[in-house]
């Protein structure tokens, strides 16, 4: 389909070419004669006002306005004559141009077009399909990185490729190609606080994890576009730990692992460094304690329902996943009450209330007794519950229909 519209649109391109050489002779014979005549009359009028003046007599100005008749005539000839010899002198420029045409687009398009990033779209997909044991899953995943390392160099502004290939580089452990890769994706994106966080993170290990020059300036501008980046935040604790300042890296520590998937590897590491850090200090470590948000749950006297409907009451996070990260279940016939949503009531293990700092509450009863939300539920929600408070409490009615 595309190669049609090609042809149809180099079709149109070629009657753009074509249009002068029809048109060129005749407008050019038709300009030359008009610019002629007007000559003639410009000098024919300036003889009038001459002879008006007596500046010339009569015989002057007759042999004067013949020669002027007869330079017009012979003016009008010259176009006819030129017009034969035209074709011979300019007619292969048609032929060539149109031949040309084509080319220029092909090749233009080549260089300028999106063929290769449509290759590798494919190669990308193709590579999704692979199985580990494909004797040539290894070859294609070459040629993918080949085509993707070939066209980021002719589209350096293309950050996605850059990512790829850094990304490639850290499972082959080649950590210098992957600064390298970072490196050129910051040049066309130089505020992308991951790229940033990216980039100080793999120069901190290339220096065997040495705070030298070059990595505290990478960190310092990843910080100072992002202070709340988790990567970036690790490395200025262990930065921090380094030079003893032991609160600082506690307090750094802490805000990068609640922003991190609790019981990961990385919030484990973060915590034995917490711990640590508080040893220094002669504190105690103890165990975290789980945010707790007491609810007080009712329902609008105006709605009518059965006592034995359900209820849910929820906590979400305020971006991310919709997934509770707190829940319990009711019974409509029991409410008002008040109940209490913490780690315990967590629906997922390693998500719950510790891995955020702001949540909305929720609360819906429910017509079909179903979890998911169902047109002709009422329900009731706040925005903005924070949990930087270690309790907090609040009230909510149901009273909006989802419609």
């Amino acid at each position: 389909m595309i190669w049609w519209l090609i042809a149809g649109l180099l079709l149109l391109a070629s009657l753009f070419l074509v249009y002068p050489f029809v048109r060129h002779d005749k407008v050019e014979v038709q300009d030359d004669a008009d610019a002629n005549l007007q000559i003639f009359r410009d000098q024919q009028a300036q003889l009038n006002s001459q002879l008006q003046q007596n500046e010339i007599q009569q015989p002057q100005y007759d042999q004067l306005l013949a020669e002027a008749k007869q330079l017009l005539l012979l003016n009008s000839q010259k176009p006819q004559a030129d017009e034969n010899q035209a074709p011979r002198k300019s007619g292969w420029l048609l032929p060539v141009s149109l031949l040309l045409l084509p080319i220029f687009c092909l090749v233009s398009y080549h260089h300028l077009g999106a063929a290769a990033d449509e290759k590798i779209l494919k190669m990308l997909e193709q590579n999704t399909q692979l199985s580990v044991d494909d004797p040539q899953a290894q070859f294609k995943q070459q040629a993918l990185f080949s085509a993707i390392e070939k066209r980021a160099a002719q589209r350096p502004d293309n950050i996605y490729y850059w990512i790829l290939l850094a990304k490639r580089a850290v499972q082959q452990n080649d950590l210098s190609s992957a600064q390298f890769h970072y490196a050129q994706a910051i040049k066309a994106s130089p505020e992308d606080s991951y790229l940033l966080a990216q980039y100080a993170e793999i120069t901190f290990m290339l220096a065997d994890s040495q705070f030298t020059d070059e990595v505290n300036r990478a960190i310092d501008k990843a910080f100072a576009i992002d202070s709340s980046n988790p990567t970036v935040l690790g490395l200025k604790g262990i930065q921090a730990f380094e030079t003893e300042q032991w609160q600082l890296a506690i307090t750094y520590w802490q805000e990068a692992s609640r922003q991190m998937e609790q019981g990961s590897p990385t919030a484990t590491a973060l915590k034995a460094g917490i711990a640590r850090a508080q040893k220094r200090l002669g504190i105690e470590p103890q165990e975290q304690l789980s945010p707790q948000v007491e609810i007080t749950v009712s329902i609008d006297k105006s709605i009518q329902f059965d006592p034995n409907q359900t209820v849910f009451v929820a906590l979400v996070a305020i971006s991310g996943a919709p997934m509770p990260l707190a829940a319990k279940k009711l019974r409509a016939g029991d409410l008002p009450t008040t109940i209490t949503l913490s780690n315990a009531d967590a629906v997922m293990e390693g998500y719950n209330l510790s891995s955020v700092n702001k949540v909305k509450a929720v609360a819906r009863l429910s017509q079909s007794g179903s979890a998911t939300p169902q047109i002709g539920d009422w329900e009731a929600d706040i925005q903005l519950v924070d949990l930087s408070s270690q309790k907090y409490s609040l009230a909510i009615e149901i009273s909006r229909q989802r419609l």
